[in-house]
């Protein structure tokens, strides 16, 4: 049998082509209208006040972390949370992504990261707790693999701190917890829409948030520090009246816009979104029955989902009982035509690239080494067969035969 399974299939069809053609032909192809519609769709869909479209999901972190630096003359008293100063701290989990970590070095901070669980690979609720110093000014739960984090109890922690809450949903976007879409609950989320994700725009990203004024100072950040695209851009030009208010510099900034072609494809996609994560959830929890047998004889584990939470796995990871098991698994995997990963970063600071920027660490890593070591995962796409889920089950069952 020649089947190949990868870790996710082109989801883009001939709705797609047609809306991204209409921009094309309009003339129009930077950011403008399209993306305006977008980001109110995508907000609409979330149930929050402000969505903010980029080129990427890591610009997305970068601009969620930017826009709590302590570096706006014009930033209102309302806001209670203390804004980031260099040398003050974020706690991040040991396994993510790297651009969940390069942004808080980028903004003078120092990740203090902390462990996870390996059962449902998101950050130890009990280790966060422990990392908070008078240092710490944000928590940034990342949810993997279309999982939750702890996301209710972080949240009740950073409300008593009085720190920031920033949620990394790129591998989770459209999951729930308690009926709630992550990423809404803190102060800030972003959302990846690479091909691989839930939904793509071929390269792209979101960030939301239902507070007024970092939504502003984000989409000023996004567009080269000015004015322009503000809600309250009106402001700033009455304390300027002099500089020509298509020109008004308030703040530094980037170049992470995207385009209108992106976010014609991103309004197509959004329809897709909730059959998409069906499909996803189906069979993850079909192959979560079908290895059930191998779960106990505790020969591999596969993501247990938190409480509370309708996962739609991004892939479907396992840990294996040991890294030998995991790396012949691996190997068999993809001589069978199934294509596999790592669990993303494993324990990010045994990556060489940490040894560039100022961190912390919390405690013991040891369920990050466990996710690293034994850790495995294939792709879930929404488009696969009957006959593709039930082939990754019949290779594995060869395998442990």
């Amino acid at each position: 049998m020649n089947i190949r399974i990868p870790l996710n299939k082109n989801t883009i069809g001939e709705a797609e082509k047609k809306a991204l053609i209409k921009v094309f032909d309009s003339g129009y192809m930077t950011m403008g209208k399209v993306t305006k519609e977008f980001e109110k769709k995508f907000a609409k869909h979330l149930g929050v006040k402000h969505a903010i479209y980029v080129n990427s999901g890591s610009s997305a972190n970068l601009l969620a972390f930017s826009a709590i630096q302590d570096n706006d003359k014009f930033k209102p008293k309302s806001v209670k949370n203390t804004f980031l100063k260099p040398g003050d701290e974020i706690i991040v989990p040991a396994v993510t992504w790297s651009t969940s970590i390069w942004p808080i070095a980028q903004t003078g901070a120092k990740a203090v990261f902390v462990d996870s669980d390996p059962d449902t690979l998101q950050m130890n609720v009990d280790a966060i707790k422990k990392a908070i110093t008078k240092r710490t000014k944000a928590i940034c739960m990342v949810h993997v693999l279309g999982n939750s984090g702890h996301i209710n109890e972080v949240k009740e922690i950073c409300k008593k701190k009085k720190i920031w809450l920033i949620e990394d949903t790129c591998e989770s976007l459209g999951v729930k917890n308690k009926n709630k879409y992550l990423g809404t609950f803190g102060d800030i989320g972003t959302y990846s829409f690479y091909f691989s994700h839930h939904i793509t725009t071929v390269e792209g990203g979101m960030i939301v948030t239902n507070n007024d004024y970092i939504a502003n100072k984000i989409m000023s950040l996004r567009s080269h520090g000015w004015t322009r695209d503000m809600n309250n851009s009106s402001e700033y030009e009455k304390q300027f009246p002099d500089i020509d208010p298509r020109f008004l510099f308030v703040n530094v900034g980037y170049n992470l816009r995207s385009t209108d072609m992106n976010a014609a494809i991103g309004l197509v996609q959004l329809k897709k979104l909730e059959k998409f994560n069906q499909r996803r959830h189906e069979i993850g929890k079909y192959w979560n029955s079908e290895f059930q047998y191998l779960t106990k004889k505790k020969v591999i584990q596969p993501m247990k989902i938190t409480r509370g939470a309708k996962a739609s796995w991004f892939g479907f990871p396992i840990i294996c009982q040991s890294q030998e098991i995991r790396d012949n698994l691996r190997t068999h995997l993809e001589k069978n035509g199934i294509e596999t990963r790592p669990i993303i970063c494993g324990n990010m600071t045994k990556q060489p690239g940490i040894k560039n920027i100022k961190y912390r660490i919390s405690g013991k890593l040891s369920g990050a080494d466990i996710i690293m070591d034994r850790g495995i995962f294939w792709g879930s796409s929404p488009d696969m067969t009957k006959s593709e889920v039930k082939y990754v089950v019949s290779v594995v069952n060869k395998f442990f035969a």
